[in-house]
């Protein structure tokens, strides 16, 4: 039975996951780290329609400039050297931040991960300036900017709220800078309706990523736990059961999360193989958990 074998972290190992990019080791000359694409286009689960739109998007910055000189669009389309953005919206976990590496790597670009919370500076004009700094990285080393949780910093401006006229000074820079940049700028977005319009039709591309279909939570579910190191039990396993437990109610983040689990159970050698039975279990405790931090009553087992 398989089982894990103790290991001793080593001196300079990369930096913990979620750490401020400020202080990554491999952070640009900006100082936000620069992320080298590790997902294609073709190895991650999305429905074909959403992959033709995101392929359009892919298409559209490596032409940009052609296309630009052929239909003469600089003076009647664009707006001097504004960003191109592209807006991957939809449920968590559906798979928008593989998405924006997809995207990156199709165009041979890094990714300038600047995710909403590293950008907020308590001091005064703090955010401006690391909004500015990031857009001024990414102009230098010709890297993507990815900024995550972006309905955060792109809700609607109102004049309601302590701190109302300091947030929509940091949507008015935003915006500025948007138009201002010639860079390529993807937002993660879970909460598209509260999107401020002057951002939305600042976007050129906004793609919405769906909850997988039965079809492709199967394939998740063999992308995650395919391996030949995870043993199924012969006869009691079948993914197609699995993505009928999972449909309408899971996504791959979150199948993501059930899976390390099941290889803590194989791992740790508290069971032999996986069973639809054991998956089942978990998958249940898990929308348990997800019903309980919406504070929902009752739970559909499957």
């Amino acid at each position: 039975m398989p089982t894990f074998n103790k290991s001793t972290k080593k001196a300079g190992a990369s930096p913990t996951p979620g750490s401020s990019p400020r202080r990554n080791q491999r952070a640009g000359r900006g100082g936000f780290e620069e992320r080298e694409p590790r997902w294609g286009l073709d190895g991650i689960v999305l429905q074909e329609t959403v992959k033709a739109e995101v392929q359009a998007a892919i298409d559209f910055c490596k032409h940009q400039q052609e296309l630009i000189e052929r239909f003469e669009l600089d003076e009647r389309f664009l707006k001097g050297r504004a960003s191109v953005g592209i807006n991957l919206y939809g449920p968590p976990g559906t798979g928008k931040s593989i998405t924006a590496e997809a995207i990156a790597k199709a165009l041979d670009k890094k990714l300038i991960v600047a995710n909403y919370a590293d950008l907020l500076d308590s001091q005064w004009g703090g955010t401006e300036k690391q909004l500015s700094a990031v857009f001024e990285q990414a102009q230098a080393s010709g890297s993507i900017i990815f900024m995550d949780e972006a309905d955060g910093i792109m809700g609607r401006r109102t004049s309601q709220g302590a701190n109302s006229e300091t947030n929509n000074q940091i949507k008015s820079h935003l915006l500025t800078l948007t138009d201002s940049s010639n860079v390529i700028v993807i937002y993660a977005t879970n909460l598209f309706e509260n999107i401020d319009r002057a951002f939305f039709r600042r976007i050129l591309f906004h793609i919405k990523v769906p909850m997988p279909t039965k079809e492709e939570l199967a394939e998740l579910w063999r992308l995650h736990i395919g391996s030949e190191n995870l043993p199924k039990k012969r006869g009691e396993f079948s993914y197609e059961e699995l993505a009928a437990m999972s449909e309408g109610q899971l996504a791959g983040g979150d199948i993501k999360n059930i899976a390390l689990k099941l290889c803590v159970k194989i791992g740790c050698g508290h069971v032999d193989a996986i069973s639809t039975q054991l998956v089942r279990q978990e998958i249940d405790k898990y929308k348990q958990s997800l019903a309980d931090s919406r504070g929902e009553k009752g739970l559909q087992t499957t």
